[in-house]
């Protein structure tokens, strides 16, 4: 299917293709869903690494020059997903999952993210409607945003970090208390927040990794 949106500035166009198999309560196989799309934005873009100085000339963002931004018309990307269950029992099953998108690097920040991992159904005795799910994600900063980083080191000096990736961990644990009742407590492990940014309450050095806990509760009326 596609949609259209429009906005301030331009329109944004986003398309999905869906393949999915054995969703019927009979099937004999396993279940799984299968996703390709893409998305497209007709607005100006600024880049990740230049602008323009007074006289119209490209310039480096961290050179002092420039008054304005160096756009780009339009931007878009791709993207891909796949959810599989591999083994399923009376009370339990087991899914794997995968995702991964792509967008141009000199007007994003984020050129391309990738996260899997896996989700038990029934974890525990006795409790067949919770959820047990790990994942891993790993963003990757554009090589024009670490481009720019490298300008601003050669210019300002050290210390100046440039920018890289960030890798994330999760363990989420999503409890069924009633049938309208979910608590779903979750950790998570970050490496690189920000993608190995500069720590405003220390110049000289970069933001660590950071350890996240948290809880969620749902009730559905």
């Amino acid at each position: 299917y596609g949609t259209t949106f429009s906005f301030s500035g331009g329109a944004l166009w986003m398309g999905e293709l869906q393949y999915a198999v054995n969703q019927g309560k009979q099937a004999a196989g396993l279940p799984g869903v299968y996703k390709l799309g893409g998305w497209y934005a007709t607005a100006d873009f600024a880049d990740q690494h230049f602008g323009l100085d007074g006289a119209g000339a490209v310039v480096s963002l961290a050179d002092p020059t420039p008054v304005g931004p160096l756009n780009h018309a339009g931007n878009g990307g791709v993207y891909a997903l796949a959810d599989q269950m591999i083994w399923r029992s009376k009370k339990q099953s087991l899914n794997l999952f995968m995702r991964g998108g792509f967008a141009p690097s000199d007007r994003n920040l984020i050129s391309y993210s990738v996260d899997a991992g896996a989700g038990l159904k029934g974890p525990l005795p006795g409790r067949a409607d919770d959820m047990l799910t790990f994942g891993v994600s790993y963003a990757k900063i554009s090589r024009d945003a670490a481009a720019l980083d490298q300008d601003t080191l050669a210019l300002n000096g050290p210390p100046y970090p440039i920018r890289n990736e960030e890798v994330l961990f999760e363990l989420s644990y999503q409890a069924q208390i009633a049938p309208w009742w979910t608590v779903q407590p979750d950790l998570q492990y970050i490496v690189h927040p920000g993608g190995n940014v500069p720590d405003p309450a220390s110049p000289n050095s970069t933001v660590g990794n950071a350890f996240v806990a948290g809880i969620r509760s749902t009730v559905k009326f």
